[in-house]
C-alpha cells in the first residue's frame, strides 16, 4: 500500500527534476554566448564553478586574467552565468532593472528566509517599497540616529577594554564584537528594539531574533543550509524533501514573523496614540527615531496613495531584512577594515592621529564626515574587502549589451556587443570590479588609502551609488541602506582606533575570506587558531592607547 503511494510521488519528483534539467541543458545550447565568450571547466555538474569559486575566493579574478573581462562560468546545476567587469556592459544592466532582474531563484532563496521585504520586491512592487522606506534611509535620518552608532560604539570600546584588563592582553576576536555591536544599532536604530547584545542579561535566555539567524547563518552548517536552500529555490518541488536545515528555516521564520508582528503593533500603537493625543505628534514621531518608526510614518501618509502602502505583511517583512542586511554586512565589513588596519600600522598611526584631533567622544554625523583621511580608510577598506562579493540577475527577455571594449570571441570574430537571449543569468561581481586592475592600476590589490587623492579616470564609469565604488551597486536597485552603512562603519573606526593600537594576533596570510551565500566574512585559514569548518572570526591584539 504505502509503495502504491510512494511510487506516482517519487516518478513524479523525478519527471520534475528531468524537465528542469532538460530545460537548463537546452538554454546552455541555445545561448549564443557559448560560441562567443570562453569558459573554465566544469568540475560538477550539479554545482557546476559555485563551489570553486567558494573555496577559491581569488578565482574568478584568475579566470579574468585567463579570460578576460567578459567570460561564462557554469552555476548550480551548470546553468551558464555570465561574468562581466566591463563597465560599460555593467552600467547597461545597472540601467534597465525592468530587463535584469533579480533572478526567481534568488528571490525565493531570499523569501525563504526573510520573508516579502524589499530585497525580494521586484518592479512596481520594488517602487512602491523604495517609496515608503526612502525617507528612512536619507541624509536627514542618518543624522539624527548617528548618535546612536557613536554611543553603541563607545559601549563595545568599554567592552573591549574590560576584556583585555580581564585576559592580560589576550587576543579578542572583532568580529564577534562587532556582531553584537551592529546587532545593537539595529535593534535600536533600526526599529526601537533592545538586544542588548554587548551587555546580555547573564539570567536571560538568548535573544529570539538572534538566535533564529544565528542557526541559520552562523551555526556549522550554514554553507550547506546555504546551498540547499538555493537548490530548492531551483527546484522548488524539492521543498517537500526533509533536507538538513529545512527546520532550521521554518522555525527561524516563525520566530522572526513573531517578533517583527509584535515589535510592528507596538511601533505602530505607539505613533498612533501619539498622534490621537496631539497631531503635531505624528510630525515628529512622538520623539522616535528608527527606521521603522520612520517607514511607517510614511507609509501612514495621506500622500501616499492607499494602492502605494504597503501591506502589514510586507511591513513585517522589513523587520528581518534590515536585521539581515543592516546587521551582516556592517560587521563583516568594519571587521575587514581593523585587520587592514592592524597589517598596515603606519596607515593606523596617520589615521589615529586625524581621530585625536577632534575635541569630542561623540562627534556628530557632520564632524565624522569632516575627516579626510578617514574618509580615505573607509574607502579603501570598502574597495579591497567588499562586504558582498556578487549579485545575481536573469535577463527576462532578448537584449543586446554593449561592451566598453571589443573582444575577439571564440569563433575569431570581433563584437563590440553582446547578444543576451532571455533567461540568460548574468553575475555582477563586485570584488572583480572593485579590485580590477585595468581600472585601479597593478596595485589594486593593495591597501592603499592615498589612491583617493587622484581617483583614476576609469573609476568615475563604476556604475556604483557611491564613492566611485560598485560595493553598494548602483542604478534603482542599489543599497538603499549605504548612508547607514557608512555611519556606522566611521563612528565604529572613529571610537576603536582612539582607543587602541590595533595588531595582528596571527601571521598576516593566515587571515583569509570565507564565503556564505554572497559575504564574505574574514577567518584564520590555517596555523595557531585555525577555524573549524565553515567558522569566522578575526583574533586581533588590542592595546590601550595611552593618552599623553
Amino acid at each position: 500500500m504505502l509503495s502504491q503511494i510512494l511510487l506516482p510521488i517519487i516518478v513524479t519528483v523525478l519527471a520534475y527534476i528531468l524537465f528542469h534539467a532538460l530545460q537548463i541543458l537546452y538554454d546552455n545550447l541555445a545561448s549564443p554566448l557559448r560560441h562567443i565568450l570562453p569558459s573554465p571547466p566544469i568540475p560538477n555538474y550539479l554545482a557546476g564553478n559555485f563551489k570553486e569559486m567558494a573555496d577559491d575566493p581569488g578565482l574568478t579574478r584568475k579566470w579574468r586574467e585567463m579570460y578576460g573581462s567578459s567570460f561564462v562560468f557554469h552555476g548550480l546545476l551548470s546553468m551558464n552565468e555570465l561574468h562581466t567587469s566591463d563597465l560599460k556592459a555593467l552600467s547597461h544592466i545597472m540601467a534597465h532593472p525592468e530587463i535584469y532582474r533579480r533572478s526567481v531563484i534568488n528571490r525565493n532563496v531570499l523569501r525563504r528566509v526573510l520573508g516579502e521585504g524589499i530585497l525580494v520586491a521586484d518592479q512596481d512592487q520594488h517602487k512602491r517599497h523604495r517609496r515608503v522606506l526612502n525617507p528612512a534611509f536619507g541624509p536627514a535620518q542618518i543624522r539624527s540616529i548617528t548618535e546612536i552608532f557613536v554611543e553603541k560604539a563607545v559601549q563595545l570600546r568599554d567592552v573591549w577594554a574590560s576584556q583585555i584588563t580581564q585576559t592580560n592582553g589576550k587576543p579578542v576576536d572583532v568580529l564577534a564584537g562587532l556582531r553584537k555591536m551592529t546587532l545593537d544599532v539595529i535593534g535600536r536604530a533600526g526599529f526601537g528594539y533592545e538586544f542588548n547584545a554587548l551587555n546580555p542579561d547573564t539570567g536571560a535566555p538568548p535573544n529570539a531574533l538572534n538566535a533564529a539567524f544565528t542557526e541559520l547563518f552562523h551555526s556549522p552548517n550554514a554553507k550547506l543550509y546555504t546551498g540547499i536552500r538555493v537548490l530548492q529555490a531551483t527546484v522548488p518541488i524539492l521543498q517537500i524533501l526533509p533536507l538538513p536545515g529545512r527546520q532550521a528555516v521554518i522555525s527561524a521564520r516563525h520566530r522572526m514573523d513573531t517578533i517583527g508582528r509584535q515589535i510592528v503593533r507596538e511601533s505602530k500603537a505607539q505613533l498612533l496614540g501619539s498622534a490621537a493625543e496631539d497631531k503635531a505628534n505624528l510630525k515628529t514621531l512622538g520623539g522616535r527615531r528608527d527606521v521603522l518608526s520612520v517607514m511607517l510614518k510614511a507609509n501612514l501618509s495621506s500622500e501616499v496613495p492607499a494602492g502605494q502602502k504597503l501591506s502589514e505583511e510586507e511591513v513585517i517583512a522589513q523587520i528581518p531584512t534590515f536585521f539581515a542586511a543592516g546587521h551582516e554586512t556592517t560587521s563583516t565589513g568594519t571587521a575587514w577594515a581593523l585587520h587592514l588596519l592592524s597589517t598596515h600600522p603606519t596607515v593606523q598611526s596617520r589615521l589615529r592621529e586625524e581621530l585625536q584631533s577632534v575635541g569630542t567622544d561623540n562627534p556628530t554625523l557632520d564632524e565624522l564626515n569632516a575627516l579626510p583621511f578617514l574618509d580615505k580608510v573607509v574607502r579603501e577598506a570598502l574597495r579591497v574587502h567588499a562586504p558582498a562579493t556578487f549579485m545575481q540577475r536573469k535577463a527576462v527577455r532578448d537584449d543586446v549589451i554593449p561592451l566598453g571594449k571589443p573582444i575577439v570571441g571564440r569563433d575569431g570574430k570581433v563584437y563590440e556587443s553582446l547578444p543576451i537571449r532571455k533567461g540568460q543569468l548574468i553575475y555582477l561581481p563586485i570584488v572583480s570590479v572593485n579590485t580590477s586592475t585595468e581600472i585601479w592600476g597593478p596595485d589594486a590589490l593593495e591597501f592603499r588609502p592615498d589612491r583617493w587623492d587622484t581617483i583614476p579616470a576609469a573609476a568615475h564609469d563604476i556604475p556604483g551609488v557611491w564613492g566611485n565604488l560598485f560595493t553598494f551597486l548602483g542604478g534603482p536597485h542599489n543599497c538603499i541602506g549605504f548612508r547607514f552603512a557608512l555611519a556606522e562603519l566611521k563612528a565604529l573606526l572613529f571610537t576603536l582606533v582612539r582607543a587602541f593600537e590595533i595588531g595582528p594576533a596571527v601571521e598576516k596570510d593566515a587571515i583569509g575570506p570565507v564565503t556564505t551565500g554572497t559575504i564574505q566574512r574574514p577567518a584564520v585559514l590555517h596555523g595557531k587558531g585555525a577555524a573549524k569548518g565553515d567558522e569566522t572570526g578575526l583574533p586581533l591584539i588590542l592595546t590601550p592607547v595611552v593618552q599623553i
